[in-house]
């Protein structure tokens, strides 16, 4: 007679709608309209993504040939398979861009458990290993809840001063970047494909390949990761049912039409000197000197890694001793590890912080192994019964304390942002029917949320430095010619002239260099087409005859 009550399946759905619970808190509207972010990363990264969104909505797909639209002149380099994704879901709902991000976002977060219990079940996980290794993949934190020096009104897991730099994924990584999880659903299917399959002929190989190479548009760092499992099925042809020559012409096929995608992400050249570069050899990762964080550089390496992963590379190496002789795993053990080598000593992008991703995918190969622990000792016969189901919560609970207090105060009201106003939201709709074109080039003051480059979809000049630096841009010459503009100085209306600048929008309290724009310029020079809710807008391409022209 099989049992009525089922606990693992209930605390599976119990963790779906918490998670879901808590990142729909992260976003709302108040009273007024206006829109409230209550998470820092998620005011901090959506802007980003709805900026590319709302260029595709109001430019279609002509503009990916084109400028990146926060920084004219280099060409779009970003995987955006995903926000395309969100901008056919909007047309067919009938949604707005940012309705249809965070409904598919829930959406995502709420099945991510679900996908993952069930892929660990495929890999011959028990259900014990298999929930205890989501778990401690979603809820990954370290001791910081025993640190009663921490910042109470700041995430535990992110607290970079303090040395705690390891983010909680939930909330620093799958909610606010989105594209994460549409990598991480898409990589677990093809991984499956890859495992499953008994035979291969040329059209489930072009297939495959395929697949593997639009996860690149998808997300850059779940392409990367695939890839590592690939590359374990060459190394060793005894864990699949691939032959070594066999995956040696898949990885092939998939290198060459994954090509095609990576010199459009990576290898297109501006034809100027917009292309930074930064320290590939960062070995540290967040203790690197070169990283800023006094506090992290100086602990001692075992006690970093404790303080913010707690016991999980300890429990994933008991497990990887325990399973060392299934086959079935050295996949994933290859590729934790060699992911985990990489995140510490290669620095993949710009800002070093952003290997945070390249760790995600590490530890997602390595969390089975910590399942694999705690059923070990849940089955124990060395202890008494169910001392050893006792222990392996135990260890669970001191594993997730921190994270679960993280997600707790997020949707208790931790922190609380204005992310666009109701007034923004309509000035955005507003100048639509005000502008020429969407594809129209307009000057902002470059500063983070600007309601013109993420809500309108047209390209702008120059957006938020942060978006320039971190992709690897070198804005120093193009933030010059901004502030020449908007200074007034003597060279601003040849400079908008050169770049066929249409449109300028600005608010009183848009700043150059810690002073005031120069209005003056702009109303004796240019036609004032709107004056309301303390922004201004001018039509560049409509220059006044004198001063005693401008519109008053």
């Amino acid at each position: 007679m099989k049992p009525f009550f089922k606990p693992i399946p209930l605390i599976l759905l119990g963790l779906c709608i918490w998670i879901t619970v808590v990142c729909a808190s992260l976003l709302s509207w108040d009273d007024s309209g206006n829109l409230i972010a209550r998470s820092y990363s998620v005011w901090g990264d959506w802007s980003a993504h709805l900026t590319f969104m709302s260029a595709f909505q109001e430019r279609g797909l002509s503009w990916l040939g084109k400028s990146n639209p926060v920084f004219l002149g280099m060409p779009f380099q970003y995987p955006f398979l995903s926000h395309l994704i969100t901008v056919i879901l909007s047309k067919l709902s009938g949604l707005n861009l940012i309705s249809a991000s965070y409904i598919s976002s829930l959406i995502l977060i709420f099945t991510l458990p679900i996908v993952l219990f069930r892929w660990f079940r495929q890999m011959k996980l028990s259900e014990f290993a298999s929930l205890s290794s989501v778990l401690s993949f979603l809820l990954i934190g370290g001791f910081q809840w025993m640190d009663s020096g921490l910042s109470t009104t700041e995430p535990l897991t992110n607290q970079f001063q303090a040395g705690s730099v390891f983010t909680q994924f939930i909330l620093f990584e799958f909610f606010p970047q989105r594209a994460f999880l549409f990598g991480i659903t898409a990589l677990i299917l093809l991984f499956t494909a890859l495992h499953r399959q008994k035979s291969w002929n040329y059209k489930k190989a072009i297939a495959f390949a395929l697949g593997f190479s639009l996860l690149s548009l998808l997300h850059i760092h779940s392409w990367i990761a695939m890839g590592v499992l690939l590359l374990s099925y060459f190394v060793f042809p005894a864990q699949s049912n691939l032959k070594r020559k066999d995956s040696f012409i898949l990885g092939l096929l998939c290198l060459v039409l994954s090509s095609v995608f990576l010199y459009f992400l990576i290898l297109r050249d501006s034809g100027g000197d917009f292309k930074g570069s930064w320290d590939l050899w960062f070995p540290g990762w967040a203790q690197n000197e070169k990283s800023g964080l006094s506090e992290a550089h100086e602990m001692n390496p075992l006690k970093f890694w404790l303080y913010n992963t707690a016991l999980f590379l300890p429990l994933s190496g008991v497990g990887i001793y325990l399973s060392r002789a299934k086959k079935e795993w050295r996949a994933f053990i290859f590729s934790g590890l060699l992911l985990f080598g990489v995140a510490l000593t290669v620095n993949l992008q710009p800002y070093f912080y952003d290997n945070l991703k390249t760790l995600t995918y590490s530890f997602l190969f390595l969390v089975p192994f910590i399942g694999i622990t705690l059923d070990a000792v849940k089955n124990s016969k060395f202890l008494p019964r169910y001392f050893g189901l006792i222990l392996a919560i135990l260890i669970l609970g001191i594993q997730t304390t921190s994270a679960v207090r993280d997600l707790a105060a997020f949707e208790g009201g931790l922190q609380k942002t204005v992310f666009f106003s109701s007034q923004e939201m309509e000035l955005a709709e507003q100048f639509k029917t005000l502008r020429s074109s969407p594809e129209s080039l307009v000057l902002i003051a470059p500063k983070h949320n600007h309601w013109l480059s993420c809500l309108s979809g047209n390209p702008v000049f120059m957006g938020y430095p942060g978006w320039l630096w971190s992709w690897g841009i070198k804005y120093t010459s193009r933030e010059r010619e901004v502030n020449e503009i908007l200074e007034g100085g003597p060279g601003a209306e040849a400079i908008i002239k050169n770049h066929h600048i249409e449109y300028a929008v600005i608010s009183a309290q848009d700043r150059v260099k810690e002073h005031p724009i120069n209005i003056n310029f702009f109303e004796s020079h240019y036609k004032k087409i709107l004056d309301e809710k303390g922004w201004r807008i001018y039509s560049l391409d409509v220059a006044l005859k004198s001063p005693d022209s401008s519109v008053r």
